[in-house]
């Protein structure tokens, strides 16, 4: 019976003892402790928990996805660094930037100063599209002198060199011809041949003279008087004769030999213009003919700039737009002038059309051939209304701007873009001209709009 007793005794702690080690439970001298019912743990709460802890844990990542979309921002309003320490500027950062709906921020002056908010203004304009090309330095063909030898002859001396400033008038070679002796026998000649012609016409005119007052008393018969004038005609027309020639050999002599040469049976090769000898394509002691080069003379006081312009840039360029030139010169890197013409025919080699540009060069620092850099201020030939270029921003819709309607409400306009510059854009809808749009800070704007859109939907 004793026995029996023990374990009937014993059985029942030895089935707790069992469940309580499958639970946890604790067992201490021979008593059981339970926290929990098993039954209700497994069955009931282990679910609710476990969905709990994801919905947490979800919403967290969430969480730090949305600040790292909006962190620039909220770091320049002084929100990112308290958001997740500090709550309450959290609510002050909230506070400061609120979206009203889909297109209407407002924001408070010091929300605007810590964003570092600018404005500016809408405006009609003249379109100016800044165009820019390689160029190269040439001469002006116009201010450009290509000297031949007068005549044919033995070059007997050169006074320059390329690379020498010459003056209007001054000798640079001079040669043995003896083209000049021909011109000056022929001009003595046609000068003697005058001087006869002259003689008979004077004695013609005296003989005529004599028979007109004879035939007045019958001394002559008129036959006699009409043949006489007939001989004045032919010393008159002889005398016209012999006077072209003498021009003629005259001229011939003058070109040959100009005025200033030492010798008389010697040319000279004198430049018409100032400038600088660019090339001599003539040696000391060379027999030169009419038909060859001898000298180049350019004057660089003004020069002209070939910018070679691409594509939609030729139909952009007219004569007149202010051009601006960039060259590699320490002292002076920069020269403006104006466009005097865009060729109508394209290069074959390069698929560009010369713009020539008139540059004023009183200095020789621009050198012929030198590459420079040009920016030409093309005018469209029309104006448009523009914004400044900090007030538009980029999204995925395309790009805004914000317009400012009160003093602390800003309002999205979606823009339509035409001709873009460094300084401002044209605007073709979505602003009228006199309107206030955020400048500097604007990118804050769109921040907070998208923090509020992305909210709104979370």
């Amino acid at each position: 019976m004793l026995l029996a007793a023990d374990h009937a005794d014993t059985t029942p702690l030895h089935r707790e003892e069992a469940s309580a080690s499958a639970t946890g439970e604790a067992v201490t001298g021979g008593a059981t402790r339970v926290a929990l019912q098993p039954a209700r743990w497994s069955g009931g709460w282990l679910p609710v928990f476990a969905a709990l802890v994801l919905l947490g844990g979800g919403a967290w990542l969430f969480r730090d996805r949305l600040l790292l979309l909006t962190q620039p921002v909220l770091a320049s309003l002084g929100m990112a660094s308290h958001a997740k320490d500090d709550p309450a500027a959290a609510e002050t950062a909230e506070q400061a930037g609120e979206v009203k709906d889909a297109n209407v921020i407002t924001l408070d002056a010091e929300g605007q100063k810590r964003l570092g908010l600018a404005f500016g203004q809408v405006e009609t304009r003249r379109l100016v599209k800044p165009v820019r090309a390689p160029g190269t330095v040439a001469f002006d063909e116009r201010r450009v002198t290509h000297l031949k030898p007068r005549t044919l002859g033995r070059v007997l001396s050169l006074a320059v060199q390329p690379g020498d400033r010459v003056v209007v008038g001054q000798t640079l070679a001079t040669l043995d011809a003896a083209g000049i002796l021909d011109a000056r026998n022929g001009l003595a000649a046609a000068k003697a041949a005058l001087g006869e012609a002259q003689a008979t016409e004077k004695v013609a005119e005296l003989n005529l003279k004599r028979g007109t007052d004879l035939v007045r008393v019958g001394g002559v018969a008129q036959a006699e008087v009409d043949r006489r004038q007939v001989d004045l005609a032919k010393a008159h027309a002889a005398v016209q004769s012999a006077q072209a020639q003498a021009e003629m050999f005259k001229a011939q002599y003058e070109r040959l030999a100009p005025t200033g040469t030492t010798s008389s049976g010697t040319s000279a090769i004198v430049t018409p213009i100032a400038g600088v000898v660019t090339s001599a394509n003539i040696t000391l002691g060379e027999v030169v003919d009419t038909n060859r080069d001898a000298f180049t003379v350019a004057d660089p006081s003004r020069i002209l700039v070939l910018a070679n312009l691409y594509g939609h840039d030729i139909d952009g360029v007219r004569a007149g737009d202010l051009a601006t030139i960039d060259a590699p010169i320490t002292e002076h890197r920069q020269f403006e002038g104006r466009v005097r013409s865009v060729n109508a025919a394209l290069d074959a080699a390069t698929g560009t059309a010369p713009a020539r540009i008139e540059i004023d060069n009183p200095r020789g620092l621009l050198r012929a051939n030198m590459f420079v850099s040009v920016s030409i201020a093309a005018d469209l030939g029309r104006d448009g209304v523009t914004v400044p270029a900090a007030a538009v921003q980029q999204t995925e819709a395309g790009p805004i701007a914000f317009v400012r309607t009160a003093e602390n409400r800003f309002e999205k306009r979606d823009l339509g873009l035409g001709l873009q510059r460094a300084d401002w854009v044209e605007v073709t809808s979505g602003l009228a001209a006199g309107e206030t749009v955020a400048t500097d800070g604007s990118f804050g704007l769109k921040a907070i709009l998208l923090r509020g859109l992305l909210g709104s939907t979370n």
